[in-house]
């Protein structure tokens, strides 16, 4: 085999070549200190770019199912807030029926138990057509329609409440194919809807009814549905306190996740700026190097000594 000749051109060209190679390399470290990113283009590492964007992607939709979470708990807040002020409205109810249910108790008196019982009855019905947001908390998924109707007599006391919501509930997604309820319908709270329920509206105008007939055994009768009304009013709050456990574990969990998710982009973008300013000075220097060792590899040419 025969030996390569090497020629000036050769040699010009190779050095030319280094140097070009070592200004490219001094270039994308400047350019990584001056936009703080490793990666600039796609082209400068296509893997890292993929990993990123999925990353990304991933984010988005993190910030969306906490979006969904935050929006939803201001509703279930005051849910909770309203049923627990019904829980206190059955209760003085209660105790007012067990002052009343006295056969001692004349008919006056009675009948001024009997006013502060459709006083928490009005109450009652304020809680039900609770609005936060802008919707009412009972309706369902008919936001924009009041839940709870009243009827009246001449005199302005509610007779019959009517429910004009639906039984549905409107879903919120906290992650990937995972939804929950973000309310709770007004006929699973305030109506009967088993053996083991009753309808609160109807039970407190039975109790007042009851108080100013001078109807005993219909206080008595009540007396006994209210335990059950405060029961099925507990229900909601356990369901509830179990529904807003769930979405601020799940609210935890994302936002740690998010944060694996930004350092996994970050790891694939973002430039380290003390690793690419040591890296920079040490191509400058091998740079410089370059320089010097061309300068002595390329041979003088013939012009040189035409002087």
């Amino acid at each position: 085999m025969g030996a390569i000749r090497v020629t000036q051109r050769i040699l010009v060209d190779r050095v030319l070549t280094n140097l070009n190679r070592q200004s490219r390399n001094i270039l994308d470290l400047q350019e990584q200190l001056a936009t703080g990113f490793k990666v600039n283009r796609p082209s400068d590492d296509p893997l890292a770019i993929r990993r990123a964007v999925s990353a990304k992607i991933e984010v988005g939709k993190n910030d969306q199912y906490l979006s969904n979470i935050s929006s939803a708990g201001p509703q279930l807040l005051e849910t909770e807030t309203s049923i627990l002020t019904v829980v206190d409205v059955i209760q003085r109810v209660k105790e007012l029926s067990l002052q009343a249910n006295n056969t001692t108790n004349g008919q006056d008196q009675l009948d001024q138990i009997a006013n502060e019982v459709n006083q928490l009855l009005e109450q009652l019905l304020v809680q039900g057509n609770t609005v936060t947001n802008d919707r009412y908390v009972f309706a369902g998924t008919r936001t924009q329609t009041q839940p709870f109707v009243a009827a009246r007599d001449a005199n302005g006391d509610i007779t019959a409440v009517t429910y004009a919501g639906n039984d549905d509930t409107f879903n919120v997604e906290i992650s990937e194919g995972i939804t929950v309820p973000a309310n709770l319908p007004g006929s699973d709270v305030f109506l009967s809807t088993s053996a083991d329920t009753v309808d609160v509206y109807q039970l407190l105008i039975d109790t007042r009814d009851a108080m100013r007939t001078g109807n005993f055994p219909g206080i008595d009768s009540a007396i006994d549905r209210l335990d059950t009304a405060q029961d099925q009013m507990l229900v909601q709050v356990s369901r509830l306190g179990a529904l807003q456990s769930r979405l601020q574990r799940s609210d935890t969990n994302l936002r740690d996740v998010s944060i694996q998710l930004e350092q996994v982009v970050s790891d694939n973008l973002d430039a380290d700026f003390a690793e690419v300013a040591l890296n920079l000075n040490a191509q400058s220097n091998a740079f410089q190097a370059a320089l010097n060792a061309g300068s002595r590899v390329i041979q003088a040419s013939l012009l040189d000594f035409l002087r």
